[in-house]
């Protein structure tokens, strides 16, 4: 029997389900009534036993259509064949009664692992729901390999039990530790301190500050939602490079003496090496010193909004000041999270990964630097529509409704 329930039993029985996600929680319930959708939960029972449940929520496309959709899916055992049949059977009722036209859902069900040795995606049992939800009259949905779908289609995770900073890629390592001895410090902010990741993120996507404050509102209001800061400090900064500038240099008088008594080409890349770096220190000595004179001897450059459910930490949105990229604060922000989380913690989310490996990818660069910290990486299935009307969903697919609701670059 399908029925509604109320926020409570849906939390109890939401809480510790293997499925369970900060987007079926009713503080994401909470902060999507902030952009006009309706919600509601729905519990299945078996012999008086809750065995399947799920935040539903509503928005209008037209005047007279609504569509639902159920984030991240359905919490319910997915090989419970007989399950997911009557559950899909009294939802379609449920549904219809509501004169709602359509059901989307993108279930955590995992079809691909990513090894990230050979850079292969290894099939998971999983790929045999794509016919099961078909022959229940769920529509598969294209797959997209970047990011179309409502939600990540590719996803990653960090595994803080079993993170090793040795184990991380030698690009991330050496731009971690350089980021380390330029003086940055992560911060744990407030609310107050909202307006200055918004100037790190309005540049990378189209939502507005009310769209991150009804979200730090929603979760923070039950202490799920953490914001940190990345502040660089100059007089660290400049006294790490000073540091670094005389031990350079006097490894730099010891190669050029080498060089001149014996000119290999050994010696020659050593010392022209090391004449860079000196370069390098002497212009972190003077982007420091510029602060000094400006009296900024402190600059917030990066920050991150995490939500935390469960066993796992979620950087929902982080951002960067790209005027400062050589100082890797984005590097240094993801370390520090994976090192403030890892004792009370299962897994750092990523909160999004494309499949798309190739240097052409208009992602590459996201990619790269996500991969770089090792992530489990899996691909889910992907978005289904269960079509409630006929006649109204395909004349949404003609008129080019749906694609303006759910096209993210419309």
């Amino acid at each position: 029997m399908l029925k509604e329930i109320t926020m409570f039993e849906f939390q109890d029985f939401a809480q510790d389900h293997p499925l369970a996600s900060l987007y079926q929680t009713p503080n994401y319930a909470i902060f999507k009534s902030e952009d006009d959708f309706d919600y509601d939960y729905l519990g299945y029972y078996e012999n008086n036993q809750l065995v399947a449940a799920t935040l539903m929520i509503y928005k209008n496309i037209t005047f007279t259509s609504k569509y639902a959709y159920a984030p991240r899916g359905f919490l319910m055992d997915y090989q419970n064949l007989n399950l997911l049949q009557n559950f899909t059977k009294e939802l379609k009722k449920y549904l219809k009664k509501k004169k709602i036209v359509f059901l989307k859902i993108d279930p955590l069900l995992i079809m691909r692992k990513y090894d990230p040795t050979t850079k292969a995606l290894t099939y998971q049992e999983a790929t045999n729901y794509k016919n099961i939800f078909e022959d229940l009259g769920y529509k598969k949905l294209k797959d997209n390999l970047y990011f179309e779908s409502s939600l990540p289609r590719f996803d990653g995770y960090i595994d803080l039990k079993k993170y090793k900073f040795s184990n991380l890629n030698k690009n991330t390592r050496n731009k971690i530790n350089n980021s380390i001895k330029k003086g940055l410090e992560l911060i744990q902010g407030t609310r107050e301190d909202l307006e200055i990741i918004y100037k790190f993120l309005e540049k990378q996507n189209s939502h507005k500050f009310k769209h991150y404050n009804d979200l730090y509102k929603a979760f923070a209001s039950d202490n799920l939602m953490d914001l940190f800061l990345v502040k660089v400090d100059y007089e660290k900064f400049m006294a790490n490079a000073k540091n670094a500038y005389e031990k350079e240099l006097e490894k730099n008088n010891i190669y050029n003496e080498k060089l001149k008594q014996n000119p290999t080409e050994k010696n020659l890349r050593q010392k022209m090496l090391s004449d860079k770096l000196l370069v390098t220190y002497k212009n972190d000595i003077m982007a420091a010193s510029s602060k000094y004179t400006d009296n900024e001897l402190q600059e917030y450059i990066a920050g991150a909004l995490v939500i935390k459910t469960k066993d796992t930490a979620t950087i929902v949105y982080s951002g960067y000041d790209k005027r400062y990229r050589h100082l890797n604060a984005n590097y240094f922000l993801h370390n520090a999270l994976i090192n403030y989380y890892k004792d009370n913690y299962d897994y750092l989310g990523l909160n999004g990964l494309t499949g798309d490996f190739t240097s052409n990818n208009p992602y590459h660069g996201l990619n790269e630097f996500k991969l770089g910290f090792k992530p489990l990486f899996y691909e889910y299935i992907g978005e289904l529509d269960l079509i409630i009307n006929d006649k109204v969903y395909d004349n949404l697919l003609l008129t080019g409704k749906l694609h303006q609701i759910f096209d993210k670059n419309a």
